[in-house]
């Protein structure tokens, strides 16, 4: 009976030193990314790290590395690997998911769109004169779909025309001519697919957020809370001042209203004392009453701090929220 032969497949020592390598890289980092590369010219790439160089480090690694890494790692960001496909890189940061999403984002680069690609918006070319010199230009734009011709000596679109749809699949013609308008329509550089930070993984749908938007709804929540305290009297030390404005102007305007003689008050009493007595004489002798002296000055003039608490509350949350993403 013959002799069962196996064979085992044979690891070089290269492959199993970087998977050590990356496996330590991962257990000291505070956030870990998945990102995807694909279209990026080796050159861009390097300029992006250097961009990104004390914030970011980039990693170009196979993916069966990549998945033998993390499968090596902690139990918790193993789940990661899910998100390795296509041509990606692992990126090792300091910066929250949040602000290393929005920081990725800045780096993109607009390049132009290639013959059979989809339009990743509405492709639009706005009416009016352009750089071109009369020639053989107007023929290149007419047969892309764009209605030219030549006026006063330059080349002029006649109308708004949209050469694609976000979506569509963009055609050789369009293609060219985008690039000879120096039209690009795509934002290339690092794509983040997903993100690991304490014990937590993050995809980019979860930090695709409109931090302005936020801020402007945080902003006016905190000032409407602000408003709701001094209104119903609750003290903190920013309602205090507010609450004590408030008061006093209400008091004044007491004061004015009863009549009551308070030091401090008397030449506001005096003078509206003079105002109604000039238009009960302005009534009885049958001439219109001159206009009385606005009373709520005192108010107005004391609205001015309650309005300055209030926007120092509103910057100083807008900027504590700022400050978490980026």
């Amino acid at each position: 009976m013959a002799a069962e032969t196996r064979h085992t497949a044979h690891i070089p020592q290269w492959k199993i030193d970087e998977v050590s390598e990356l496996v330590e890289k991962i257990g000291n980092s505070r956030v870990v990314g998945i990102v995807g590369v694909r279209e990026i010219p080796a050159d861009s790439i390097q300029q992006m790290r250097g961009d990104l160089r004390g914030n970011v480090e980039i990693r170009m690694v196979r993916n069966t590395i990549a998945h033998r890494a993390l499968q090596e790692s902690a139990p918790e960001i193993r789940q990661l690997s899910d998100y390795i496909e296509d041509q990606t890189a692992l990126i090792f940061s300091d910066e929250n998911p949040f602000k290393l999403y929005r920081l990725l984002e800045k780096g993109k680069r607009p390049m132009p769109i290639k013959a059979g690609a989809r339009a990743p918006r509405d492709i639009v070319i706005e009416a009016g004169e352009t750089s071109f010199s009369p020639g053989p230009m107007v023929g290149k734009l007419q047969a892309a779909g764009i209605p030219a011709a030549i006026k006063g000596g330059k080349v002029v679109i006649n109308q708004k025309v949209t050469l694609a749809k976000e979506g569509e699949v963009v055609p050789a013609k369009t293609a060219d001519i985008l690039k000879t308008m120096e039209i690009f329509p795509r934002n290339v550089g690092l794509e983040l697919r997903a993100a690991y930070e304490g014990g937590l993984i993050f995809k980019v749908s979860d930090l695709t957020i409109d931090v302005e938007a936020q801020l402007s709804e945080l902003s006016a929540a905190s000032a409407k809370a602000f408003g709701l305290a001094v209104e119903i009297g609750y003290a903190t030390p920013s309602t205090v001042g507010p609450m004590l404005a408030r008061a006093q102007r209400r008091a004044h305007a007491l004061v004015l209203e009863t009549g009551m003689p308070v030091p401090g008050m008397m030449e506001m009493l005096l003078a509206k004392a003079a105002a109604n007595a000039r238009a009960l004489a302005g009534l009885a002798s049958g001439e219109a009453a001159a206009p009385a002296p606005a009373a709520a000055a005192p108010e107005t003039e004391a609205a001015a701090p309650e309005e300055k608490e209030e926007k120092k509350d509103e910057e100083e949350t807008a900027a504590g929220l700022g400050a978490l993403f980026g």
